[in-house]
């Protein structure tokens, strides 16, 4: 027998299919994107010795938060949404469980969020404090400003997103009182703080944080001491990080738009369609609607993440590649040498740590901001001369004492000596 929903035009319309297949995409790039940051820093770092920077393990807490959400987010589609909340009733013979199930694990999101952007956040302002911050009185206040701003971001954001029902529950056992089914825990409780207006309020204040990160490491280029071309493709990196403040502000206006936490909003969709709206009881949720602004918090999440993790991955590419090819020019070289051409001689500059080895041809950046001028500047080839400075920081772990020598190479021979 055929259902009124059977013959409703909208019965049919169902987006978990897309939110399957957009979430197990997010939690590939999102695991990708961390596991890339430490390989890279474990190739330029861990592997010598170095301590492990506080900035990574903030990066591996905000990824483990980030894969909490979209298992939360996998049940949740499991349950229903994607789907009208009518709809997942009238395929639910306990309803409303399912519909309750669908707003525990949608409340279980909503939690992580504070702490995720959060450590995405720190991560951040740690990586900018070990590249940048030397002896900028500026840049010091204004990491601290940030640090504020972020601390009590968290406190703020997660105790709304904990306490915006009362009893807490009570934001995923209401569908029970609405179908007079006796709900398991609370007989009663209120949900006045689950308004647009209100959930809007902690995302505008994130992207007031968004945007005052992203113009910290950006001041901070203006100010090194290299060529207009290294400053603006040093800035293209971390510039990035706007596509997270354009997600952010796509939540806000999704919500303010599209999302509609009082009734189905294919209801609004369609006033005409009375079918919809008389089969639905009032005050329920729709959770066809809220499913993009969910699919579009993610998003913005797996986005910071990929973007505090370019300037530390993009750098290590291209030392490997200058390395690389460094190293077959080094093979080309010798082979030729092998001939009849005459040795010849070029003088090479760099920059060795104190302690090592004079034998050693290649430029390693050693630092507190070799993921920064190491991209700017590369592997140093013959005939190159390059001038730098090493910046003093205030943390004694990433201080380096490095000595300036100057290397005599025969391009036909073996022979190498410090002048």
């Amino acid at each position: 027998m055929t259902t009124p929903h059977e013959t409703s035009a909208d019965f049919g319309g169902d987006r978990q299919p897309a939110l399957y297949v957009t979430l197990a995409t997010f939690l590939l790039l999102n695991n990708l994107a961390v596991a890339a940051r430490i390989i890279a820093h474990y190739r330029a770092y861990y592997r010598t010795g170095r301590r492990v920077f506080l900035e990574d393990v903030f990066v591996l807490l905000s990824g483990v938060c980030v894969n909490i959400i979209i298992g939360n987010l996998l049940a949740s589609t499991h349950y229903g949404l994607g789907l009208h909340s009518w709809r997942v009733n009238a395929e639910d013979p306990h309803k409303p469980r399912n519909l309750s199930n669908v707003f525990m694990h949608v409340w279980l999101c909503m939690v992580f969020v504070g702490p995720t952007f959060t450590f995405i956040k720190l991560s951040l302002l740690f990586f900018y404090r070990r590249l940048f911050l030397v002896n900028q009185k500026w840049l010091r206040i204004a990491w601290w400003a940030n640090m504020v701003y972020i601390v009590l971001w968290f406190f703020g954001a997660t105790g709304f997103y904990i306490f915006q029902c009362w009893p807490v529950q009570w934001y995923w056992t209401r569908y029970y009182q609405q179908y007079h089914v006796g709900p398991p825990i609370a007989e009663k409780g209120q949900c006045n703080a689950t308004t647009v207006e209100h959930v809007a309020l902690p995302l505008i204040f994130g992207l007031i944080s968004d945007v005052a990160l992203l113009l910290l490491p950006l001041a901070a280029i203006s100010k090194l001491q290299i060529s207009l071309k290294r400053k603006l493709g040093l800035a293209a990196i971390f510039s990035v990080g706007v596509l997270a403040c354009l997600l952010e502000l796509a939540r806000i206006i999704e919500l303010e738009v599209d999302t509609d936490d009082q009734g189905d909003a294919s209801c609004k969709r369609v006033p005409n369609d009375v079918r919809n709206c008389d089969l639905r009881p009032t005050n329920d949720d729709d959770l066809d609607g809220v499913a993009v602004f969910l699919i579009l918090s993610v998003a913005e999440e797996v986005c910071a993440i990929i973007c505090g993790s370019l300037p530390v991955v993009i750098p290590q590419i291209v030392r490997e590649y200058n390395r690389k090819r460094s190293s077959q020019k080094a093979d080309h070289s010798h082979s030729t040498s092998l001939g009849a051409v005459p040795p010849s001689r070029s003088m090479i500059r760099g920059f060795q740590k104190l302690g090592e080895g004079s034998g050693d041809q290649t430029y390693e950046s050693q630092n507190p901001a070799s993921e920064l001028t190491d991209w700017a500047c590369g592997s140093i080839p013959m005939n190159t001369v390059v001038a730098d400075t090493t910046p003093q920081t205030e943390d004694p772990g990433d201080a380096q004492i490095i000595v300036k020598r100057e290397y005599e190479v025969t391009v036909g021979g073996s022979d190498m000596h410090a002048v």
